[in-house]
């Protein structure tokens, strides 16, 4: 095994991912964990969890220790982060690599302690916490430094962290706009509505990756389809959803999800407001990746909308570079953090 020193940890609701220094993204694995409360153990982690996820017995749990950015079940977090950390550097004794993690804008204090013990339980001899926005914005490749506004959004899978960033500091932020499982619940819903058939939520998750787009494309639909059970006689059923019925589904998330971002827009000084219109919004996160997505935005915003590249990895590189560009991003570093 290679040796790591440093590592950059995305810490999401959906999804863990870590930026090993000199070597990019080494880890990306769902935020979950298996619980058999019959052995009384976890049995299975990361991906081997989602896997189980809606084939899970009655004595097994899947269990997300962070749900919509706050700490639900510690113990679980503190065991998942020492997996994790174990897979990319082993088990060590004396070299205990550093660490920068990424925190939630809604994260207390209380949290923010309970991050760092758990980060120091799992092999890391020190970690800096570095705010959500800010590491989502330096992964994408924003010079962050200058007295210039910057919009970035940061849609998640449980949440979206949308913040101005100038000077190197978050001036304005709100992290209570639903993520990408807002999307996908609707198509559960839509589905349930339409056609009484209840499907999971992996079922729907794939038809939003599919064929999900916030435009209308106008084309001929090829139907995709769908299995679940039927609410009417009980029993297995398929049908086949073509992409405008998709769309359709996801009107009532994206109209939520643009008056929000709007609300953000809203508030902010004027002088910030106009470095927006100027520079453009930064979208990062998985759920940037949606079809339709940024054109949707740039129309009801106005504003020009950018994805960046790898837009699910840019808060786990972000918290990288800090380690990797000490000279450039070391006011980052100063930080709550253990020694």
């Amino acid at each position: 095994m290679a040796t790591i020193e440093d590592i950059g940890i995305d810490l999401g609701s959906t999804n863990v991912l870590i930026y090993a220094k000199d070597r990019g993204i080494v880890l990306n694995e769902p935020a979950m964990l298996a619980f058999d409360y019959d052995a009384r153990n976890v049995i299975a982690i990361g991906t081997d969890a989602y896997k189980i996820l809606g084939r899970e017995p009655s004595h097994i749990e899947v269990v997300r220790p962070l749900q919509s950015a706050v700490i639900r079940d510690f113990d679980m977090l503190s065991i998942m982060l020492n997996h994790f950390i174990t897979l990319v550097i082993g088990k060590r004794i004396f070299s205990r690599p550093r660490a920068v993690l990424s925190i939630s804008c809604m994260a207390n204090e209380l949290e923010k302690r309970q991050l760092i013990l758990g980060m120091l339980e799992a092999g890391a001899r020190r970690t800096t916490l570095l705010p959500r926005p800010l590491a989502a914005a330096i992964g994408a490749g924003i010079n962050v430094m200058p007295h210039v506004g910057h919009l970035v959004v940061d849609i998640g899978g449980a949440n979206t962290h949308a913040a101005a960033i100038a000077s190197g500091e978050i001036m304005a932020e709100s992290a209570e706009i639903d993520g990408g499982d807002a999307f996908t619940d609707a198509i559960i819903r839509y589905v349930r509505l339409k056609y009484s058939l209840l499907i999971g939520f992996k079922t729907a998750e794939d038809v939003k990756c599919a064929v999900g787009n916030l435009k209308e494309i106008g084309e001929t639909e090829v139907t995709i389809p769908v299995a679940g059970r039927s609410l009417v006689t009980g029993l297995p059923k398929q049908i086949s959803l073509s992409p405008s019925e998709v769309t359709e589904a996801l009107n009532e998330p994206k109209r939520n999800f643009i008056e929000a971002l709007i609300g953000v827009i809203e508030h902010l000084p004027a002088q910030l407001a106009n470095d927006v219109f100027d520079n453009g919004i930064v979208l990062t996160g998985g759920g940037a990746n949606l079809k339709g997505l940024r054109q949707v935005m740039e129309e009801e915003l106005r504003a020009p909308c950018f994805v960046a590249d790898h837009p699910q990895e840019a808060v786990a590189a972000g918290c990288g570079y800090v380690l990797e560009r000490p000279q450039e991003l070391s006011m980052f570093l100063g930080d709550k953090r253990n020694k």
